[in-house]
């Protein structure tokens, strides 16, 4: 498969296009799930295409996650350090509240833009040794956070020193990534790719912050992303786990998170999807139906990619980031223009490639909707809505 978000230009779709082995697994020692290759992190993340602060549902979801901080565990002037901080979409909120902060950002393109903004970002990627700078600088920190970027990292035992050496002793180490249980029940195959090299549930987690004397006290489940997770882990014996955290670990077990015929089922139910959606479009093809898509985002490259989805079944990829419009999708070189081509050319069908933003953007084309157009929903089995 080709990397998800490395798009290219137009003038180099004969060149030779880099593709690496996509396979997951399970450890069966601690139940982890991980990719089998690891892509060089430079390779993946020194110039990116993904602007946070391009999402408006992501503008809200982080506004309301930097007043959770600064109230349970960061009072003003407190530090606050945010691996992977993109364009500074939370670090603008937090820094609102009255706190000093500071993002570890490794895609140069957006550190500039946050720093432009005037919000501290060190261009690098986050290690023990970019810890103990920022502790010897600035002091301690109260809260570290981590959004849908500890999945990405290969060592994670050097995450884990660089809290110990950057938290004060009552700091939290707050994150959010992709809900392993979300994406079985769900089958959210287009979730995995080489930038996600780990696919977590709480069971793990709560296995490795044990190692590094740190413990899981409170998570929360919540719908973004498709289902994720937020998670607080401390020193231990520091704060008092809530409720929440044996109730779903009680849910995992439940679900079968543990037992390696839940991972056979959802194979099969991936290569199901697979069948209905190309069927489904194939069928609208041959009936004379234009079909277009929305969102050139990393799980719709996947999605393309698994499904061998061309310009010869998508003609086009709507997109509001202007980064990616000009550019051909990985792999399947569909053209990305901007979204307002949607609206003005009416496909009969839009295929949804950000689907999980499907409740706040389907309301925004009622006309189109009204007009008789429709989208294809492709998880976890396609269909049409807007009927």
């Amino acid at each position: 498969m080709p990397l998800a978000n490395a798009l290219i230009a137009p003038e180099q779709v004969r060149e030779p296009e880099p593709a690496y082995p996509l396979v997951a697994a399970r450890c069966a020692s601690c139940g982890e799930v991980q990719l089998t290759v690891v892509v060089r992190p430079d390779v993946l993340f020194a110039h990116y295409l993904y602007a946070s602060s391009a999402s408006a549902p992501l503008l809200t979801h982080f506004d309301a996650y930097a007043a959770d901080v600064a109230e349970r565990f960061a009072p003003r002037g407190s530090l606050v350090v945010e691996l992977g901080s993109n364009d500074g979409v939370l670090l603008r909120p937090l820094k609102s509240r009255g706190l000093i902060v500071v993002g570890v950002e490794p895609a140069t393109n957006l550190a500039d833009v946050a720093n432009a903004a005037g919000l501290t970002t060190v261009n690098d990627f986050f290690s023990e040794a970019v810890a103990r700078a920022i502790r010897r600088s600035r002091g301690a920190a109260k809260a570290v956070i981590a959004n849908n970027v500890l999945a990405h990292i290969d060592d994670l035992g050097d995450v884990l020193r660089g809290l110990d050496a950057l938290l004060s002793d009552d700091g939290v180490f707050v994150a959010e990534v992709p809900y392993l249980g979300d994406l079985i029940e769900h089958v959210e195959y287009d979730t995995i790719y080489h930038e996600h090299l780990s696919y977590f549930a709480i069971a793990p987690l709560a296995r490795l912050f044990d190692l590094a004397s740190m413990e899981l006290f409170d998570v929360r489940h919540l719908p973004i992303h498709g289902g994720s997770i937020r998670i607080f882990a401390g020193r231990k014996g520091r704060h008092a786990p809530t409720e929440e955290l044996p109730r779903m670990l009680a849910a995992e077990e439940r679900a079968g998170l543990g037992d390696p015929e839940t991972y056979r089922r959802f194979d099969e139910r991936v290569r199901a999807s697979r069948t209905a959606l190309r069927e489904l479009i194939i069928a609208e093809r041959g009936r004379g139906a234009r079909v277009a898509a929305l969102g050139a985002t990393a799980k719709g490259n996947t999605l393309l990619n698994y499904c061998r989805l061309g310009p010869a079944e998508v003609e086009y990829i709507g997109d509001s980031t202007r980064l990616k419009q000009g550019l051909l999708t990985p792999g399947m070189h569909i053209p990305v223009v901007a979204e307002a081509k949607l609206k003005d050319d009416r496909p009969e069908l839009i295929l949804l490639l950000a689907w999980n933003y499907a409740d706040a953007i389907v309301p925004r084309y009622r006309d189109y909707l009204e007009a008789g157009g429709r989208f294809i929903h492709p998880i976890p089995l396609a269909r049409i809505i807007g009927e």
